[in-house]
């Protein structure tokens, strides 16, 4: 890389003509030109601090030296996969395993969210021959094909609902079909889930999103989860 920067509009230029154009540039007309980042903050090339309020999620904040310093640490020393063996990858499975109920003891890791819940997916389909799925509407999963297809966020503006999708709706208690007045509306969304399973009998999976950069009403996952849901 050169140490010097590119100047701002010789970096958009490139980027119009490099970059594929479905790789969405935040504020586009006049973007920022980000070249460093701390804890909740970036700065452009003028050093002038944003708070960073649309990056995907960095739950400790950009660059926090402990993340940074183990990461150096262990590329210096080993950077591998999982075939081969060693000590990491099994100490950090036991470390996990140990917050977590006795029955999830068994790990795949992967490098993205997209790997995960096209894993995911496919172990369902896989364990239970069946291939139907209900998602949440407005529901994003992933960019794989696997994920396009039962993400409502994508697949409407491509080719549409696949037949084998079912979407619930978004438990939202503020613009949603339930509100926070409902008697009961955590209940009442997990009804909805129930409906389908009836109407569905193949389906091998409900993907939702039990925590992520939204907030979904605290009563819905116990109503949909703690009770009989699924055949």
């Amino acid at each position: 890389m050169a140490s010097e920067l590119l100047r701002k509009e010789e970096t958009l230029t490139m980027r119009r003509q490099l970059i594929g154009q479905s790789c969405r540039l935040f504020y586009s007309d006049d973007p920022v030109k980000i070249v460093r980042a701390r804890g909740q903050y970036i700065f452009d090339e003028n050093d002038k601090r944003y708070l960073d309020c649309i990056s995907n999620v960095h739950h400790v904040g950009h660059c926090h030296p402990s993340v940074t310093k183990a990461a150096t640490d262990q590329m210096d020393l080993l950077n591998t996969n999982t075939r081969f063996l060693h000590d990491n990858l099994v100490l950090y499975a036991d470390r996990l395993a140990a917050t977590l109920p006795e029955r999830l003891s068994v790990f795949y890791f992967v490098n993205s969210g997209s790997e995960a819940n096209d894993l995911a997916l496919r172990l369902a389909q896989q364990y239970t021959q069946h291939e139907d799925v209900i998602v949440l509407d407005h529901a994003y999963h992933g960019h794989l094909m696997s994920l396009i297809d039962i993400s409502p966020y994508k697949f409407r503006k491509l080719n549409g609902q696949k037949e084998w999708v079912h979407v619930a709706p978004l438990p939202d208690t503020y613009r949603g079909i339930y509100k926070e007045d409902e008697p009961n509306p955590g209940q009442s969304y997990a009804d909805t889930v129930k409906d389908l399973i009836e109407e569905s009998p193949k389906v091998c999976i409900i993907h939702t999103n039990t925590l992520g950069t939204q907030t979904i009403h605290p009563d819905i996952h116990k109503s949909l989860f703690l009770t009989r849901v699924t055949y």
